[in-house]
């Protein structure tokens, strides 16, 4: 098994057909993973066995995904990933992105301002009105979760013509990164219930 995947990871699980899942490694083993929730138990949808899937994480240099086939866990409300192929770099806008409003403070070398996230991922952000950042500005900023408030290193990836910044996040782990995994999972469950339509 790969170096990169360790226990207590967050992973992006998406499955064929575009369900996502947020999740946090449990074990690893020579041909498997165990995912295990970070919140509620973890289930495959509409009573499936098995799926195939990628996992996606963060890793010190960069980012990467792996391809598998994802099955029901030991225990219960957890899942099994058995992979197939190598682990592959890519980009983190891989990571799953949920629209959401969140105070943000951003501080880079010459400038400083508190703005508000449009969407957020466990790989980064995108913030506006943040028109005074440009393009490959190092930032330190801290992001208003609700119940706690996370801090990091970022660079300024991306911008558009109304003003708004995209941030990558460069330096985010342990405890912060479980927190943001926790949050875009939350926040992607009230969306799915947000869209069902009500029964008459």
């Amino acid at each position: 098994m790969e170096v990169l995947l360790e226990r207590h990871v967050p992973v992006d699980i998406t499955l064929d057909g575009g369900w996502h899942l947020t999740a946090q490694v449990t074990s690893v083993g020579r041909d498997h993973v165990d995912l295990g929730p970070l919140d509620q138990p973890l289930r495959l949808p509409a009573h499936l066995r098995w799926c195939g899937a990628t996992i996606a994480w963060k890793t010190r240099i960069g980012a990467a995904h792996r391809r598998g086939i994802l099955v029901h866990g030991a225990q219960d409300g957890q899942l099994r990933l058995h992979p197939v192929g190598d682990p592959l770099k890519v980009q983190r806008r891989q990571f799953v992105r949920v629209p959401a409003e969140l105070s943000t403070a951003v501080i880079a070398p010459d400038k400083r301002l508190t703005t508000r996230t449009l969407d957020v991922s466990v790989g980064g952000m995108l913030v506006a009105p943040a028109d005074t950042l440009t393009l490959d500005d190092t930032v330190r900023f801290a992001l208003d979760l609700g119940a706690i408030t996370i801090s990091g290193d970022g660079r300024v990836v991306r911008g558009t013509a109304e003003g708004a910044r995209g941030i990558l996040f460069c330096d985010l782990q342990g405890r912060a990164e479980r927190q943001l995994s926790h949050y875009v999972a939350q926040r992607q469950r009230e969306l799915i219930a947000g869209s069902r339509p009500t029964r008459a």
